[in-house]
């Protein structure tokens, strides 16, 4: 499965260190520079899924940039983090065309949880694990040639948020961001679409669905 690939930029060292580390973790491919030195030729050439853009860097505005990147790469969403979130600042990058304003120290699961919203539609190609094959841009669950199960959206997102965090923990709260958009969802719904899952899965004695307390879930791979 081709990971996703995220171009981080911050002068921070430690902390892009640390964001590099823990994304790298959980499966993402992380392209990291400290300065917007050639940022353009570096989009160009490594076409990232994702840019998380700080918006001081040194004496220079990331804000300022994104006109300029949205001519050469239009189609790449730009999520900005930041320390300040005065109101005129934030409306400024996404009027620049940034999908969201993160602050500053944020927790890795939320950084994540952004990420896999914002580039969940790039990735729509058909996804195998095990047997099964998901068709994500119709929530079609395949064997083969033969459709298993036509999911819900939830069911759909949710299936994919697992086979693309594979073999590793995915919280309640990121599944709460990616299925309710950073709403609360009902618990007993999601205790509803994992049963589900595993009913669907079930049918591939390799695939285990585990649910870590106080946690998350696990799809995994005898």
């Amino acid at each position: 499965m081709d990971k996703i690939k995220v171009l981080f930029v911050d002068d921070d060292v430690a902390l892009g260190n640390i964001v590099t580390m823990a994304l790298e973790d959980s499966g993402y491919e992380v392209h990291y520079q400290t300065s917007l030195t050639a940022i353009k030729p570096v989009i160009q050439e490594l076409t990232p899924d994702i840019i998380v853009l700080d918006v001081e860097i040194g004496n220079k505005n990331g804000i300022d940039i994104t006109p300029e990147l949205k001519i050469i790469a239009p189609e790449i969403p730009i999520l900005f983090v930041s320390s300040h979130i005065d109101a005129s600042e934030v409306v400024r990058a996404l009027n620049a065309g940034g999908v969201a304003y993160l602050k500053k120290p944020f927790e890795i699961e939320e950084l994540i949880a952004y990420i896999s919203r914002h580039t969940s539609t790039f990735h729509t190609k058909p996804m195998q694990v095990g047997r099964f094959t998901l068709n994500a841009e119709d929530n079609l669950l395949m064997k083969g040639e033969e459709v298993v199960r036509k999911l819900s959206v939830f069911e759909g997102k949710l299936l994919k948020l697992l086979m693309l965090n594979m073999d590793r923990a995915v919280t309640r709260e990121q599944i709460e961001q990616e299925l309710w958009e950073g709403g609360y969802g009902n618990e007993q719904s999601l205790n509803n679409y994992v049963a589900k899952l595993r009913k669907y899965l079930s049918e591939d004695e390799s695939l285990d669905l585990i649910t870590i307390p106080k946690v998350g879930y696990k799809l995994s791979q005898n």
